[in-house]
């Protein structure tokens, strides 16, 4: 569903005029789009936003790797035109040559680990730590910084497996990630509250159907990854 299409289905919702054309460029720059109806592309991102932190959706997951050097110990994830960006969660980082799988450590853990810089243990990298972040141009966020330790001393391929929250939708041709209902919910709910009709049956019922849908929509993405929630006693 697109964000102009998002948008509408709140706007029916709250039996406000439609928009019947996409609009050029930021919907915030827009002289097509009223500033009702911008606000409720602000509330759409919201529950986007809300949706996307309550779950490991399959739809945000992607990989960045980072092909190491002899001798680097930080790189970026992400180059000059795209990038992890700096609001994401790991899933696992793993080794493409060796099928090793790197453990966070802490950055103090890793500094008493680099300095005196002469001390250093260089090797197949088993440690991971963000370090920073690199500015990037066009209004993209900064890309992170990661450490590796040991130190690589050759080219190979480390895989980030991360979960990362979908752009803010700006265009009216963005398409939403993660199921669009409950986005359409949450936003309607918010739409209620802003009006200051938060008081009655219809609020409550909004936020109820809301929450379902959310629920519901975790509940059909986890059946794809059934395996993530299983616990083992060793």
């Amino acid at each position: 569903m697109t964000f102009r299409e998002l948008i509408n289905e709140v706007l029916i919702r709250l039996r406000e005029e439609t928009i019947s054309t996409d609009w050029s460029g930021n919907i915030n720059e827009s002289n097509t789009v009223t500033d009702y109806q911008k606000v409720i592309g602000s509330l759409v991102n919201d529950a986007k936003r809300h949706c996307e932190g309550n779950h490991d959706w399959l739809a945000l997951r992607d990989t960045y790797i980072v092909t190491t050097a002899d001798g680097t110990m930080q790189y970026t994830l992400g180059n000059a035109s795209s990038g992890a960006g700096n609001n994401f969660k790991v899933m696992d980082v793993i080794n493409q040559e060796t099928g090793r799988h790197l453990t966070q450590a802490s950055s103090e853990w890793l500094n008493a680990r680099s300095f005196p810089v002469a001390n250093v243990s260089t090797g197949e990298p088993a440690h991971y730590g963000f370090n920073g972040s690199t500015p990037r141009t066009g209004g993209r966020p900064n890309d992170m910084n990661v450490d590796l330790y040991p130190v690589p001393t050759e080219a190979q391929s480390i895989n980030f497996n991360i979960i990362k929250p979908q752009s803010q939708l700006k265009i009216a041709t963005d398409t939403i990630s993660i199921p669009s209902h409950p986005v359409v919910l949450g936003s309607y709910a918010r739409a209620i509250s802003e009006r200051g009709e938060d008081g009655g049956t219809q609020s409550s019922l909004a936020a109820q159907e809301s929450v379902q849908a959310l629920k519901e929509a975790i509940m059909l993405d986890s059946g794809n990854t059934e395996f993530e929630s299983d616990w083992y006693i060793k």
